[in-house]
């Protein structure tokens, strides 16, 4: 027999919103992609992810039945973690065969109860959304790749509906880099904390220091920070990620799942040096 506050309990839980721990990301990754990924990633799955999907996902907010949009996923499966908790999803992805390869794996993957997936071709600089319309937007390591930065940051400020928030993960320092993996690979500087990988196409790479995150995101979407964490400072990016250690990098990813757990705590708490990414929140202000 239901009674009326068990339906009431029952309402309260399909309304909570979705969490996705690190060891929940990492069994949805095994179950998109097969056990490979334990010992060798295949789509970019290693300790920021960890990190960042977790945090993306909480400081979202969504439920059951929500709509996110994920700009730039590449071949991500941030989106489908999500689409698989119940959350529907538009993907914005520049390039084509990035969006076959979603769609493939949508075909692939799915199964009732999901939410729906819609990869789309689509220039993060020029998004094919309506003023105001999106009321989650995720972009987790993906806009210090876009070289007109302005552009998709005004972007984003257009289509965040007010009250809307925006989960941004962005490199970070506090002044002035002048390398990248310097030693490790052939990453050449090409503007102000902006490089590109020799011979590899496509891979540009920004650092924005707070007065451009202030100025390229924050500002055109009139939004407030409603929070910052940050990962990757002395020891998971400086003795690890930027060294020659980072060959083990997209191998072995159960070791990633004990460095999220353990180290990446107690680098937010007691290490004081630049971190590699910071994570935002931000939220349109409803008056604009």
């Amino acid at each position: 027999m239901v009674t009326a506050g068990s339906a009431v309990e029952q309402s309260s839980v399909r309304r909570a919103p979705i969490s996705l721990s690190a060891w929940r990301c990492l069994r949805y990754e095994v179950a998109l992609n097969g056990l490979r990924i334990l010992w060798e990633t295949v789509n970019d799955f290693s300790l920021w992810r960890l990190i960042e999907y977790p945090w993306a996902t909480r400081v979202l907010g969504v439920r059951r039945g929500d709509t996110v949009i994920d700009i730039g996923s590449g071949t991500s499966s941030f989106p489908h973690m999500l689409a698989k908790e119940g959350v529907n999803v538009v993907i914005v992805e520049l390039e084509a065969r990035r969006v076959r390869w979603q769609r493939d794996k949508r075909r692939a993957t799915a199964r009732p109860g999901d939410g729906d997936l819609l990869p789309v071709v689509a220039d993060a600089t020029r998004l094919p959304f309506r003023d105001g319309s999106a009321p989650f937007i995720s972009a987790v390591s993906t806009l210090e790749h876009i070289p007109d930065d302005v552009a998709a940051g005004r972007e984003i400020g257009r289509v965040l509906a007010p009250g809307g928030i925006v989960a941004l993960t962005l490199p970070f320092t506090s002044c002035e880099r002048r390398s990248f993996f310097a030693g490790i690979r052939p990453f050449r500087q090409v503007a102000r904390n902006a490089f590109v990988q020799e011979g590899k196409p496509g891979s540009f790479f920004r650092f924005y220091t707070d007065d451009d995150i202030q100025r390229t995101y924050i500002e055109p979407a009139h939004a407030d920070v409603v929070e910052r964490r940050a990962f990757g400072r002395s020891i998971l990016n400086g003795r690890y990620h930027e060294t020659r250690l980072t060959r083990f990098w997209r191998r072995f990813v159960l070791k990633d799942l004990l460095l999220a757990w353990l180290i990446h705590p107690l680098e937010e708490r007691f290490d004081r040096s630049d971190p590699l990414y910071v994570m935002l929140a931000l939220r349109k202000r409803c008056d604009e």
